[in-house]
């Protein structure tokens, strides 16, 4: 499965700068949205984080106060430096267009200009991942089942999302560490610190890049605050293909993942509960208002996300969902091989999209990528492979 990321041939250290830079932008109001639009008008992240304010009004929503907001909080940032910070810290960072960004996540309604990493996430990791959630202070029978389905999901192929904190979120981690499965943690605060430190035992074992991830939207040395955490939740969600709410209590931070789910179009499903326990009220609920399908067996929810289960436990999901640029280039490619420059062109993509795009595809396995750089659609024989 996965495995620690090398030099990535995509981003430059220049580049890389750049991109740190635009992610440093806190409170100029220009996000991933405005960067892209950014890019599209100037060619590169380079030439948008140096476009003169003349030019920037040419720029759809950039209106003279935004433009001002962005000119101030970009004559605080040096670019050069802000990359020699963030080298020191041993993280690795996966910009918007890196191939090893989460394909799902691209496409949530905010998502990260940048994911930090510690351990190892490739495409094919997230190929059948689900979140599972709950309360911080799960009952015994939450507590059991939470471990049990996680590790059979595992078990069974599917990577598992949750957020490290303790309850629901760590016996998860754990439940899909014992199968020898891989799990990914989200964290409110950055990857170089283990929050909360109770847990120092279980985010060890994750940064392995065997075993799986810890990820975050927050530069390194980011300190954990309370706001964070709402936040952090829409990444697990939309890592996710679905999001299993274990045990979770009227208010619990497991709705608003839930929730986050039901927008960007996610399936939801809940363990039952008993109905005089507060811990269970809002799984409960949420089954009730029938909003979330009610689960009691780990292979419902294989079954209901389209993965198949071999007899020895092993998964392999029978449909890889492709979202946005990455659809619509596997759309154009076929059995016979179709040079680059002619997807360039058919789809307006600059040559570093394109190039981070198809191998996104080719790690995924969805891609063949032939001398002279042309590119086909994977035989079913490699697909299987």
């Amino acid at each position: 499965m996965g495995r620690a990321l090398e030099d990535d041939e995509h981003f430059s250290p220049e580049e890389l700068s750049y991109w740190l830079a635009f992610d440093s932008l806190t409170g100029a109001g220009v996000g991933i949205k405005k960067i892209l639009q950014l890019i599209e008008r100037f060619g590169s992240i380079k030439e948008a984080w140096q476009a003169a304010s003349s030019e920037l009004r040419y720029v759809r929503g950039f209106g003279e106060e935004l433009i001002a907001a962005f000119n101030a909080r970009r004559k605080e940032i040096d670019p050069e430096q802000v990359l020699e910070s963030f080298s020191r810290t041993g993280v690795t960072a996966l910009p918007y267009f890196h191939p090893c960004y989460p394909a799902r996540l691209r496409h949530i309604d905010n998502p990260p200009v940048i994911l930090y990493m510690k351990g190892g996430l490739a495409p094919e990791d997230l190929r059948a991942a689900l979140a599972v959630v709950g309360t911080r202070k799960p009952s015994t029978y939450g507590s059991r089942l939470a471990k049990q389905f996680s590790h059979d999901l595992a078990a069974s192929g599917v990577t598992i999302v949750s957020g490290m904190a303790v309850g629901i979120d760590s016996l998860a981690h754990w439940g899909a560490l014992e199968a020898s499965g891989r799990s990914v943690a989200v964290l409110a605060c950055g990857v170089d610190m283990c929050y909360p430190s109770s847990n120092q035992r279980l985010y060890d074992k994750l940064i392995q890049a065997e075993h799986g991830a810890v990820v975050s939207e927050f530069f390194p040395g980011t300190p954990p605050e309370r706001w964070r955490f709402p936040a952090r939740n829409r990444i697990i969600a939309g890592m996710s293909d679905g999001i299993l709410v274990v045990e979770a209590g009227e208010k619990s931070g497991a709705l608003i993942t839930a929730e986050i789910g039901f927008v960007e179009g996610r399936q939801v499903f809940a363990i039952p509960g008993r109905i005089d326990s507060r811990t269970s009220t809002g799984t409960n609920s949420l089954i009730c208002d029938l909003k979330a399908q009610a689960v009691t067996d780990h292979r419902r929810i294989l079954k209901e996300l389209g993965w198949e289960t071999s007899f020895r436990g092993e998964t392999a999901p029978t449909i890889v969902e492709l979202f946005g640029r990455e659809k619509e280039i596997f759309e154009m490619l076929s059995a016979e091989p179709v040079h680059f420059d002619y997807l360039s062109q058919m789809s307006g993509m600059g040559a570093g999209e394109l190039s981070a795009t198809l191998t996104m595809l080719e790690l995924a396995g969805l891609v063949t990528r032939h001398p002279g750089e042309w590119f086909s659609r994977a035989t079913a024989a490699e697909i299987l492979q």
